[in-house]
């Protein structure tokens, strides 16, 4: 079962993502990236993937306990006030534009979010868990995502242009959010909650970037 989780990982996490995941911030506007509704239907479509094969899996990581909600509310709007602020003035020139194309990229960034959880923190992890203690499997786990092809080629970029501090602050940035997301992985025993969380942060970037 570790293999068929590794091997899924892998599916999902290169091809699938380099084909359908080319790093947006390196991309002309008139890319098909950006068109809606294809983004956001195509995320749904990995993200139904991915949960399918851990639902078959794992079922228990697509639960979430009760005792655990309150954690993961708070978090989700620590998350959203945090990026809202990291992001305010793109996000507030957004909200000028019409709402479905705002909701579009909003539910394009959330499901980008539950998507990578997903893949990592229940696809890798998992995997890696069945052979490996919590501690070793989660490192390996981040520096994964840290080098996640939706991250590492916009870290080439920069460190081709000579833009190290840039690169640093962003690999703190990667690791600090994936040993979060793990956290709360090994805490609730469960990726839904590192999905929330992250997805709530990907949504606020991705609509003040990109909409």
């Amino acid at each position: 079962m570790a293999g068929l989780l590794l091997a899924a990982f892998l599916v999902l996490e290169l091809p699938c993502r380099i084909l359908l995941q080319p790093d947006p911030w390196l991309l002309h506007p008139d890319h098909w990236y950006f068109l809606q509704p294809l983004r956001l239907g195509l995320e749904a479509l990995l993200v139904a993937v991915a949960a399918l094969i851990l639902w078959r899996a794992r079922p228990d990581l697509l639960r979430l306990d009760a005792a655990h909600w309150r954690l993961v509310l708070i978090a989700m709007v620590v998350s959203a006030l945090l990026f809202g602020l990291l992001e305010h003035d793109q996000l507030a020139g957004s909200l000028s534009l019409p709402w479905g194309h705002w909701l579009a990229w909003l539910g394009s960034g959330f499901l980008i979010g539950i998507g990578q959880e997903l893949a990592y923190r229940g696809l890798l992890f998992s995997a890696l868990r069945r052979w490996l203690t919590d501690g070793p499997a989660g490192w390996l786990t981040t520096a994964a995502f840290v080098l996640a092809p939706l991250h590492s080629w916009r870290l080439w970029d920069l460190a081709s242009r000579g833009e190290l501090v840039s690169v640093a602050l962003l690999i703190a940035i990667y690791i600090g959010a994936g040993m979060l997301f793990q956290w709360l992985r090994c805490h609730t025993r469960s990726v839904v909650a590192p999905a929330l969380v992250h997805g709530v942060g990907n949504a606020i970037t991705w609509v003040a970037v990109f909409s």
